[in-house]
């Protein structure tokens, strides 16, 4: 794994304890990054060990949680 998946585990881990969220189990995080040039990409990054299969769970997880929100506030049907 490389450094920057460490230093990700570790900056997560550090922020969900000081607000009391629990204890990092793993995490991905899908980031835009802006370059020095202006362009832009999609950074894809998971804390150390999750595999390929489980970072797609996690993904498809955290999409569902959020599409039936959305949806509802879209439409005027939240509460």
């Amino acid at each position: 794994m490389s450094e920057v998946t460490f230093d990700l585990e570790e900056a997560l881990a550090e922020v969900l304890a000081a607000h009391e969220r629990g204890m990092l189990a793993r995490a991905v995080v899908v980031a835009e990054i802006l370059d020095t040039d202006g362009d832009r990409s999609l950074s894809v990054l998971t804390t150390p060990g999750v595999p390929e299969w489980d970072a797609l769970g996690l993904c498809r997880y955290a999409v569902l949680s959020i599409e039936g929100p959305a949806a509802a506030f879209f439409t005027g049907d939240h509460e």
